[in-house]
């Protein structure tokens, strides 16, 4: 698993287990789960790296809401597959792990996933077109202001692009893990509860996946 873009989604889906199951109401009721532990960082053991995961993606209160977003549909689609693929991660990863197993046995996956993916100035260019704002937007927000459409560009470079959590970051001027994580999830509970916006992002996504790429 490659640890960067994936751990954090990885550490959700496991921490959402025992509420899907309906064992509990809340990940931090189950006894046998350490969301409570991330809540209250002080309070973990040793051998729990709290810290190192709170890093990559914002506080503990942020983490929470993290976790509540819900799962990503390709993670639930890795974890229910029939046949799970043995490397989870980006193309370049994957092909990185593959070039390590071809050193060790000429047999490898040969079920291997290839996608055509958009790049970033075309979904910059796509969210600016539906939101009718300048393509600038993109990459600048002042403190405090609301910009809807800089957080749909993060949220579709995130789902749709082959780049690591750091490197959206680097694409809209932040420096923290989180801050792309929770503008993900602010997309998604936005949808959730308004369907016009909704409505406006499948249509930037529909647009990118219709374009000769």
């Amino acid at each position: 698993m490659e640890a960067e873009p994936y751990l954090a989604s990885v550490i959700r889906y496991i921490h959402l287990n025992p509420v899907q199951a309906k064992l509990v109401k809340a990940p931090e009721e189950y006894h046998w789960s350490s969301h409570a532990r991330y809540r209250t960082p002080q309070s973990a053991p040793s051998w729990l790296c709290v810290r190192e995961v709170l890093d990559r993606i914002g506080p503990p209160r942020v983490f929470h809401e993290f976790v509540l977003s819900g799962n990503e549909d390709a993670l639930e689609a890795f974890y229910t597959a029939g046949r799970q693929l043995p490397v989870l991660g980006t193309d370049r990863f994957g092909a990185w792990v593959r070039k390590k197993v071809r050193l060790l046995s000429p047999e490898h996956p040969r079920y291997e996933r290839m996608k055509v993916r958009p790049s970033v100035r075309q979904i910059f260019k796509r969210v600016a077109t539906v939101f009718q704002v300048k393509v600038a937007t993109r990459t600048t927000s002042r403190r405090g202001e609301t910009n809807d459409a800089r957080k749909v560009a993060m949220y579709l470079v995130k789902r749709l692009c082959d780049l690591t959590l750091s490197e959206t970051a680097r694409e809209f001027g932040v420096t923290s893990y989180g801050a792309v994580g929770w503008a993900y999830a602010q997309v998604r509970a936005k949808q959730d509860t308004e369907p016009q916006f909704k409505k406006r992002v499948e249509e930037v996504e529909m647009s990118i996946s219709q374009q000769k790429i």
